[in-house]
């Protein structure tokens, strides 16, 4: 029986919906694996049954992308106003939001991350020029990049929701001259490349600043398949830049799911899935001593 972590986590993919969200109170039967999870009934469901799993596993920082665009607002601004030690503030998934209402919003304190970024879904490759100015921004601000590749929803995608989105397209080493031509931009890989392994082991030996994050791959795929994958990047000496993420979407029972794939895993140690949960991504994120340690205290605290 695998060691359980019990300490802080850092979840770096989370989702906040509104009412114009085609996901509210939507049912999943995963094809993968056979599961159902069931969909928040409202927004407000949803942000009060999230916070819930934020308190019951100990999850005390998380990025929080809205669904619609941010020019008037967002709903990660309400999760932000119930919890402000604990959210930080990201972008629509597959809009490509104007750099001036994000520079407003950085100066308003209202955006903390570029994540997620996922212009893939219309189309739009990480290399194309207009994706660019978002990179020169981010490497300008210091703002974290959390950008998607795959998976791109539900198996099919390409037949509903996402008719330009294509498998073909989402290879991690198609950022290496947007690392290179931007050395100081701050980036994790979302989904962790997923299922590009060899090519993500390539990108993260040629370019030690990139990290990623597991989110969805942590529920959505056989977990015999996410461990495979996951042991893939540990055994070639990355497991210091994998960074937990859940991808809860409207389903929050996902984060369970999400949180046993990791404690399951009999080949990490606690070492390696203390650096997961939360120490790699305290790193990435250049969290203070002093928040590290009222992490860890709240954790304790919790954990009576």
């Amino acid at each position: 029986m695998a060691d359980r972590y019990d300490g802080p986590i850092i979840d770096m993919h989370i989702h906040a919906v509104d009412d114009r969200s085609a996901q509210i109170g939507m049912e999943y039967n995963n094809p993968q694996t056979g599961q159902q999870f069931l969909g928040s009934k409202s927004p407000k469901e949803h942000i009060n049954e999230t916070l819930a799993k934020f308190k019951e596993h100990n999850i005390v920082k998380a990025v929080v992308s809205p669904e619609f665009s941010i020019e008037k607002g967002s709903p990660t601004e309400e999760w932000y106003n119930y919890a402000p030690e604990t959210v930080l503030m990201g972008v629509p998934w597959t809009e490509l939001v104007s750099l001036d209402t994000l520079r407003q919003k950085y100066a308003e304190g209202k955006l903390h991350v570029l994540a997620e970024m996922a212009p893939m879904y219309n189309g739009i490759l990480p290399t194309d020029e207009r994706v660019t100015p978002y990179f020169d921004l981010a490497e300008e601000l210091d703002l974290p990049v959390g950008y998607h590749l795959l998976p791109g929803g539900p198996p099919g995608a390409a037949y509903t929701f996402a008719p330009k989105l294509r498998a073909a397209q989402a290879k991690p080493l198609q950022f290496e001259e947007i690392l290179v031509s931007h050395p100081k931009m701050k980036i994790y890989i979302i989904h962790a490349g997923w299922p590009y392994l060899e090519d993500m082991k390539a990108l993260m030996y040629a370019h030690p600043q990139v990290y990623v994050d597991i989110g969805v791959i942590d529920w959505l795929l056989p977990r015999q398949e996410f461990h495979n994958y996951l042991k893939g990047l540990v055994d070639a000496g990355f497991g210091n830049r994998i960074m937990y993420g859940s991808d809860q979407m409207i389903w929050v029972d996902a984060i369970d799911d999400a949180i046993e794939s990791i404690n399951s895993a009999e080949f990490l140690t606690m070492e390696q899935k203390a650096g997961i949960f939360y120490n790699n991504a305290a790193r990435f994120l250049g969290l203070s001593e002093d928040e590290i340690m009222k992490h860890h205290e709240i954790a304790a605290h919790n954990n009576r």
